[in-house]
């Protein structure tokens, strides 16, 4: 067995062993719970109601029958949420990998993930992701966590309000609005890395009633855990800054006005991660013959002895400069309200420099990414207390994007190119236009019983125009236009059992569209649209006098004509480096399973939370072009489709002094072992095959209405894992992103 072996099967035993720990904190929660059923119920407390606008107006989570987790703004602010990969590991069913940068993640919900790359003209997604109800999904997946009201993570289909790519689900972020209120609020924290970070917020009332503003910024600065050893010094050091401003004009009780606009500047040294010691085929075959396809320690090692060094001799650069501006207009007709949603969003993501990873001067690149979106939506929806609620609505939306990358030759390349040759160049220009109609309506045909039906209708046209260059001449090149529509439907079916318990079952379609095939040499000119039809039955109660909230779903998804990408480099019949690209239809897949949310008020001080998600996805009927060959992919899982997802979490309260408060918590999540690309299916071992990991967190602060001051270890047992293997060098093989334990504190003052 290897070093390498040997340290990852020592990892997975400690993390079953914290597992274990954990499955006995999820039975404690319980064994309370069942206990307090049989004594005398008490009533003076219970769990908080939580609101969600999952289907676009203000509803108990409770009455939604959605799949959903949703996290209020104490819950953001007592987890620490710094990130879309901190809620998504507390969300069951849900997992992400990420491939070296605060914003290269892909989302997987329920199996349902994006198989394209997140470096095209027009970012693909199988998850919408939505911003005070504007799409900001084409620009960041990753948006600031900053003055945040709510975050829902819907899972399965949501197409009737969410639209196009919402085939897996969606996210749903709601940011605090301006009130009549004068507040301002300070937040200052320090942690490992010299890592920096300070927020500001303050809410003004400009007319009483009338207007006001609320603004708020965030700056943080941070030295990063992974250090350059090479003279040029650097690492994945990083400073992000992020601003937004919100206005409310409520001139009459009928009409409310929202503007909001965002700014964000990230800027990091790298993209993170290490050398893994393991050449993927084309640089270990092709591009780097003349090492005999062995890697290079290069003075730093591989994965998982080293998880903090690397060695490059040029500089690097990633980040993202995103902005988006957005104008919500709400008319209040007393039984009916009109609401109008405009928005626009620019960004441009970036990559420079050494892609060799090592010391040697060998290849360096400049890619750059401009992405724009605009939208219009216009919805109209029942606001009385009626039998019958409905909503009915339109969307037009254009996104359009370029990307420009060039990758040249160092000093010291494998060809003796001169320094400075351009080796390969793309430029991409896409535009997407999309039209839609929507509509749905529930009737209570009972007190108890209530039936629901919607219906998207979705139109987009898509245009590309891609140069692909190698050596200096043009190896293929893409000016087509294409077209798809879809119609896709849900039904729903509500019962209420008692006041406390409701069962509902669902059938739904999603929809994601088609495209412009990017390699000229394959007979189709495009590629097909993705369809799914889910099929869902859940169970949502609220038992012990409110003191116990349980949400249960299980689900069967049919996925048809999933997009996946290829990519083959060769060295052509002119010796210049040249990749052959593409994009197939697997034919079929299918997802299964079953999630679980819990919350219980064990004692009046003390809650505890878990969560549990099985999952069951893999091809059903897939022949995939890998390497150069083509394999058949039929009963192999999913990619990023982890069977088991579970967390857990308990949090005591206690007084201290005067109105003070304090808290102790603690969190721990799961994810199950996994592959992360379908290329990997075909491999074995490290670093394709992710093992299974897990990770607690920490957390005791004490506060009042003013002040508060919280400590906290995430991480505690730094636990080692990783959730990908991504090509970003050639030297030291293929990198994967460490985790790092971390260790804070953040201060915080607010005025009454």
């Amino acid at each position: 067995m290897s070093k390498t072996s040997r340290s990852i099967t020592a990892a997975a035993s400690s993390k079953s062993h914290t597992l274990l720990a954990t499955t006995a904190l999820g039975l404690s929660l319980i064994a309370p719970s069942v206990y307090a059923q049989s004594a005398e119920p008490k009533t003076e407390f219970s769990l908080e109601e939580i609101t969600v606008t999952a289907q676009r107006r203000e509803q108990s989570l409770q009455d939604v029958p959605v799949s959903v987790s949703a996290f209020t703004s104490t819950a953001i602010e007592r987890n620490n949420f710094q990130g879309v990969d901190d809620y998504l590991s507390r969300t069951p069913n849900v997992s992400f990998i990420s491939s070296g940068g605060r914003d290269r993640k892909s989302i997987s919900i329920r199996g349902i993930t994006n198989f394209l790359s997140v470096d095209q003209d027009v970012r693909p997604s199988t998850v919408a992701f939505y911003l005070d109800d504007f799409s900001v999904g084409g620009g960041s997946v990753n948006p600031p966590m900053m003055d945040i009201e709510r975050i829902e993570v819907l899972r399965g289909p949501q197409g009737t309000y969410f639209g196009r790519n919402a085939v897996g689900g969606a996210i749903n972020v709601t940011t605090k609005k301006p009130d009549n209120d004068l507040f301002a609020q300070a937040k200052i924290g320090y942690s490992s890395f010299d890592t920096k970070d300070v927020e500001a917020i303050i809410n003004v009332p400009i007319v009483q009633d009338v207007l006001a503003i609320r603004g708020n910024m965030k700056w943080t600065k941070t030295d990063g855990n992974i250090e350059n050893i090479n003279p040029i010094g650097g690492g994945n050091d990083s400073e992000y800054i992020n601003g937004r401003t919100a206005i409310r004009y409520t001139p009459t009780d009928r009409l409310t006005v929202d503007v909001n606009v965002s700014v964000t500047d990230e800027v990091s040294g790298m993209r993170e991660g290490v050398p893994s010691g393991v050449f993927s085929e084309f640089a270990g075959n092709t591009l780097f013959g003349y090492l005999n396809g062995q890697p290079d320690p290069d003075g730093v090692g591989f994965y998982p002895e080293n998880r903090d060094k690397v060695n490059f001799n040029r500089p690097q650069e990633v980040g993202t400069h995103f902005w988006y501006t957005t104008g919500k207009v709400a008319y209040d007709f007393d039984e009916i309200t009109l609401t109008s949603i405009t928005g626009y969003m620019d960004s441009k993501g970036f990559l420079a420099g050494d892609i060799d990873g090592g010391s040697v001067d060998g290849w360096y690149e400049t890619k750059d990414l401009y992405r724009t979106s605009l939208s219009q939506e216009l919805r109209l929806q029942s606001t009385g207390s009626s039998d019958l609620e409905w909503v009915i609505g339109g969307l037009l939306a254009r996104d359009k994007g370029n990307v420009e990358q060039y990758t040249y030759a160092g000093a010291e390349n494998a060809f003796g190119l001169p320094e400075g040759t351009t080796v390969t160049e793309t430029q991409t220009n896409g535009k997407t236009t999309s039209v839609a109609v929507f509509g749905e309506a529930t009737y209570h045909l009972t007190d108890r019983l209530s039936v629901t039906g919607g219906l998207r209708w979705t139109h987009e046209k898509i245009d590309s125009v891609q140069v692909n260059v190698s050596g200096g001449i043009i190896s293929d090149s893409v000016d087509e236009t294409a077209s798809f529509s879809d119609i896709s439907p849900k039904v729903s079916v509500g019962y209420s059992i008692n006041d406390n318990t409701t069962a509902y079952a669902t059938v739904s379609k999603a929809f994601k569209s088609g495209g412009v095939q990017t390699n000229q040499l394959l007979p189709d000119k495009t590629y097909d649209p993705e369809t799914l039809w889910n099929f869902e039955a859940g169970l949502k109660s609220e038992l012990l006098d409110r003191r116990l909230r349980m949400n249960i779903a299980a689900f069967y998804m049919k996925w048809k004509d999933l997009q996946t990408e290829f990519q083959d480099g060769i060295i052509n019949e002119n010796g210049d480096i040249a990749f052959v690209t593409g994009i197939e239809n697997a034919d079929s897949a299918r997802s299964y399973g079953v999630e679980a949310e819990f919350t219980g008020l064990v004692t009046e001080n003390l809650t505890m939370g878990a969560s549990i998600g099985y999952l069951n996805a893999k091809y059903e009927n897939f022949v995939s072009y890998i390497e150069g060959q083509n394999y058949t992919l039929d009963g192999y899982t999913i990619p990023n489709s982890p069977k088991w997802t579970l967390s857990g979490d308990a949090e005591y309260t206690f007084p201290v002094v005067g109105d003070y408060e304090g808290y102790i918590r603690a969190e721990w999540f799961y994810r199950g072992d996994t592959v992360s690309n379908k290329d990997y299916l075909i491999k074995s071992g490290f670093p394709y095959e992710v093992p299974d990991y897990n990770s607690t967190n920490v957390r005791v602060g004490m506060g009042n209405d003013q002040y508060s001051i919280v400590a906290y270890v995430e991480n505690v047992f730094d636990n080692n894992y990783y959730t990908n293997a991504y090509q970003k060098a050639f030297v030291g093989g293929l990198f994967v992103e460490p985790s790092v334990r971390t260790v804070g504190i953040r201060l915080s003052f607010k005025t009454n």
